[in-house]
């Protein structure tokens, strides 16, 4: 392999030497790239497209038969973990909006209530406001003595 690469460089100085130093073979390259160009910017176009739609496949594909082995899992003591784990994940099957609800709420409008939301009793519609987890400020930050 040493050998072959060895080759392959020493061939490709000669032709750059060659092409640089042969005004006939600059004008027969130049030609034969700028007649083709729009057909070489189309296949390398189609090629990265192809290429990407055949990756985002088979991650996709890969992804599924993953998330199918972890479902059968056949050990009692994994079940339990790989149910709680999936499901918290997405399907595909639900519809999810690119902001959460409680992000067009203004925050002082936010309540910080228990997890279970209260029992709506009256005709009105449920408040659209999602609880929010109460969390503890962060501490002032202090710089090291210098």
């Amino acid at each position: 392999m040493i050998l072959e690469a060895a080759v392959l460089a020493f061939l490709g100085i000669w032709l750059t030497n060659e092409y640089m130093n042969n005004i006939y073979m600059q004008l027969y390259w130049n030609s034969l790239i700028s007649a083709h160009l729009t057909t070489y910017t189309i296949i390398i176009g189609l090629a990265i497209g192809l290429g990407g739609t055949v990756t985002a496949f088979t991650l996709w594909k890969n992804l599924r038969e993953a998330r199918y082995k972890l479902e059968h899992v056949t050990s009692p003591r994994l079940r339990g973990s790989v149910k709680q784990v999936l499901s918290m994940l997405p399907t595909m099957d639900e519809d999810y909006s690119p902001t959460p609800k409680h992000a067009t709420a203004k925050h002082s409008q936010a309540t910080f209530t228990s997890s279970t939301p209260p029992q709506n009793t009256s005709q009105e519609q449920p408040n659209p406001i999602q609880t929010i987890p109460p969390t503890a400020p962060l501490p002032d930050r202090q710089d090291p003595p210098s």
